[in-house]
């Protein structure tokens, strides 16, 4: 049996006309034989709530004034404040301009700069209009949406929040402010872990990395999951990172960014692109220190000048952006056009920019030079 009852018995408000109830007035006319007056209740300073089968509340809602028609068992109400609850605790509270009472209150209905903060989590919800449904755990704010917590802040087109799995469904126009790390994102489509602090985008998605007021990195992936407390964010899919210092492209399907130490991994093949100096890395997997400046290359490890077209290729390199050195180790093969040589050894050294690579052997084999007829 559903419990829907006013904790300010209206009714009998009515009737002794105390409690803040209206005088009744006089009905009007009616122009034709035709024309019906709905009955309705009107009353201030209410109080009323929803209770479950166990007596324990479902939501608690106070207002300055209210409108109620028994026919349609359905109340609105004005500039209203309440609390939402779960298992008998407040998990919630809520507070609105207007809000509406249906199904016997298994629906509430907040419009107008609805603030709703959830006590569990620090988390405030924002939005022109918020539908409770205490049956189905489920809180859905529609229009101009934010979800703030301290460090962190989503805007979007609208939101469901779970409350039981604390979780929330962000879909529309989405974009992300994080001051600790300093992000900013933009996507389509987010499901926010809120209790594990965990954000997960399975769509095309920007971010931004800044220091102070500058953007340091900008990066597209197809998808995304970060852990906020441990600053490392997962990149999925057609991967592309530019980072600003130092100047190089990185493309790949799959990196793990730890913001905190500034380090890109990837365990797939990966590209390095560095326009200003016009080499080109690649490698079966890597790592770039965004800080140290350097990049470590490994599994089938290849660099290119595209001025000149010398080659460098090893198991293993070690870029030295700044600096431009490069150290290739493990089955070196180096290549120029002019003149048109190769050596292979076990160790490389020096610059692709200007031929200056040397290379060495360890004791057991010898460097084997072919010089390439023209």
């Amino acid at each position: 049996m559903k419990i829907y009852r006013y904790i300010s018995v209206i009714l009998t408000i009515a009737m002794l006309g105390i409690g803040g109830c209206r005088s009744p007035k006089k009905p009007q006319p009616s122009p034709t034989p035709t024309t019906t007056i709905e009955p309705k209740l009107e009353l201030d300073n209410l109080s009323f709530e929803q209770v479950d089968k166990q007596g324990k509340p479902l939501w608690k809602v106070r207002a300055k004034r209210g409108v109620y028609t028994p026919d349609r068992k359905r109340a609105k109400v004005t500039n209203l404040d309440g609390e939402l609850y779960q298992d008998g605790k407040i998990i919630m509270r809520i507070a609105a301009k207007t809000g509406e009472v249906q199904q016997e209150g298994e629906k509430v209905i907040l419009r107008g700069d609805v603030v709703t903060k959830e006590t569990r989590n620090n988390l405030i919800l924002i939005g022109q209009e918020v539908e409770w449904l205490p049956k189905a755990d489920l809180l859905i704010i529609r229009d101009r949406v934010q979800a703030n917590q301290p460090k962190f802040q989503v805007n979007a087109n609208e939101g469901k929040y779970l409350t039981r799995k604390q979780q929330m469904d962000l879909s529309g126009k989405i974009t992300v402010l994080s001051s600790d790390p300093q992000l900013a994102m933009q996507t389509e489509h987010l499901l926010w872990q809120v209790k594990d602090r965990t954000v997960i985008g399975d769509r095309s998605t920007q971010i931004q990395r800044y220091q102070g007021n500058q953007i340091t990195a900008k990066v597209t992936a197809n998808s995304f999951s970060t852990a906020l407390d441990r600053q490392i964010i997962n990149l999925q899919g057609k991967v592309q990172l530019n980072a600003v210092n130092p100047l190089i492209q990185v493309n790949g399907e799959s990196f793990i960014w730890n913001l905190e130490r500034e380090i890109v991994t990837a365990d797939r093949p990966l590209t390095i692109f560095h326009q200003q100096q016009a080499v080109t890395f690649n490698a079966n997997a890597g790592e770039l220190d965004l800080k140290a400046s350097t990049a470590t290359l490994t599994g089938n490890a290849r660099g290119v000048s595209t001025r000149n077209q010398a080659k460098l290729g090893a198991d293993r390199l070690f870029w030295q952006i700044a600096s431009q050195q490069i150290v290739g180790t493990g089955n070196v093969v180096y290549q120029q056009i002019s003149p048109l040589i190769k050596f292979t050894g076990t160790r490389g050294v020096g610059k692709l920019q200007d031929q200056s690579i040397v290379v060495s052997s360890d004791s057991k084999q010898r460097v084997q030079t072919e010089f390439i007829p023209q």
